[in-house]
């Protein structure tokens, strides 16, 4: 099993190695331009003309002529994240943020029993290849799960900064309720409370202001179809796909991700050694706007797979993050399979006996978090 993850670990870092070259010697468009632009806009004291899309086409535009307008979709806060990326050109700026964030991320997942599996996922291509935020976005909730059994007030801290991307903590505070981690649901509640007043007294109440009036142009594009429906990695796009009505559509993604919800609050309640594993697949089956790059958040739920030698259930949610990401080169036409991977991740962690309960004590830290904090040996 070594030699296999391995061998897809160097076929994935490969890739996204040659392709950083070739951005860097000639840049292109990327997602990672709309991060670039709207953080030289924040530096030059106009945050809120991130969410101005002509402003912040000019900015994407004086790089790439012809080739602009990625709009700046993320609240203010996420501004702290990529400003200091655009003190440098662009070129520079991407393979710094390729470098710093997909080392965050190996960082966080270090201690999974393997050190290439982290980097055996198939959405590490599609992070590595256009720039995304998914090497972020996980390296924070992998290191606040990580760390909250011996640190509950550091690791909900750390949570606390997923608010950048807010979709996708959702379950985050139903978990911790539900685990009775109040220490850690407080420290998250005042580290997101900070951070979003720190971005507003830094950014000014105009950046807010630009980035609410940019969520409903955001929703329509969703409903419009902005964006292939194969693209979109939520059930609602999956139904979608398939040519559901959205009234139907969104009724089923609901239905799912109240179903989701209570898959947490039973393994969060029960103490079950499969809740960090539980949490990251429901978080992907929460927002209707997703893409396949966030499907990295299942690498937590990847490790835990292998560290209970789940290989044939490994193996098929690995196939199905895979798929979507072939889409990307053309090599497949179906549906965003990544729902399917989410939903097939929580299935096996909420399975009784494979998810046995450790305790029902307030505080008492079961094995799941402890398992992929120490990591567990792999034949």
């Amino acid at each position: 099993m070594r030699i296999v993850v391995g061998a897809v670990a160097i076929a994935f870092v490969s890739t996204v190695a040659t392709a950083s070259i070739l951005v860097f010697r000639n840049p292109s468009k990327v997602d990672f331009l709309s991060y670039w632009a709207a953080g030289r806009l924040a530096l030059q004291g106009r945050a809120s003309s991130a969410y101005d899309i002509a402003a912040h086409r000019a900015v994407e535009l004086s790089v790439l002529p012809h080739m602009g307008l990625i709009p700046f979709p993320y609240p203010p806060p996420f501004l702290f994240a990529v400003s200091p990326f655009a003190l440098f050109p662009m070129a520079w700026a991407f393979a710094l943020w390729i470098l710093v964030t997909g080392g965050l991320y190996v960082a966080a997942m270090r201690r999974t029993g393997s050190p290439a599996l982290p980097l055996a996922h198939p959405s590490v291509v599609t992070n590595g290849l256009i720039g995304q935020n998914g090497f972020l976005t996980t390296a924070i909730f992998a290191s606040g799960l990580r760390l909250l059994p011996r640190s509950p007030v550091l690791g909900g801290a750390i949570l606390g900064l997923l608010s950048i991307k807010p979709q996708l903590a959702v379950l985050l505070p139903v978990a911790l309720v539900a685990g009775r981690e109040w220490r850690a649901l407080a420290a998250m509640a005042l580290s997101a409370a900070g951070l979003w007043l720190a971005a507003l007294a830094l950014f000014g109440p105009a950046s807010y202001e630009g980035f609410l009036g940019m969520l409903p142009r955001y929703a329509a594009f969703v409903a419009a179809a902005k964006w292939p429906w194969s693209e979109l990695a939520s059930p609602f796009a999956l139904f979608s796909f398939y040519g559901m009505r959205p009234g139907v559509a969104l009724a089923l993604h609901a239905a799912i991700a109240v179903g989701a919800a209570t898959a947490v609050c039973r393994l969060w309640w029960r103490g079950a050694d499969s809740r960090a594993a539980g949490l990251v697949a429901a978080a992907l089956l929460v927002p209707p706007y997703l893409f396949t790059y966030d499907a990295l958040f299942l690498s937590v739920a990847f490790a835990w797979l292998m560290q209970r030698r789940l290989y044939a259930e490994l193996a098929g949610a690995w196939l199905l993050c895979l798929l979507p990401v072939a889409g990307s080169f053309g090599f497949y036409s179906g549906p965003n399979t990544v729902p399917l991977a989410a939903i097939l991740c929580l299935w096996t962690a909420s399975r009784p006996r494979l998810a046995p309960a450790r305790s029902n004590e307030v505080g008492a830290h079961p094995e799941p978090i402890a398992n992929f904090q120490s990591g567990a040996a792999l034949t």
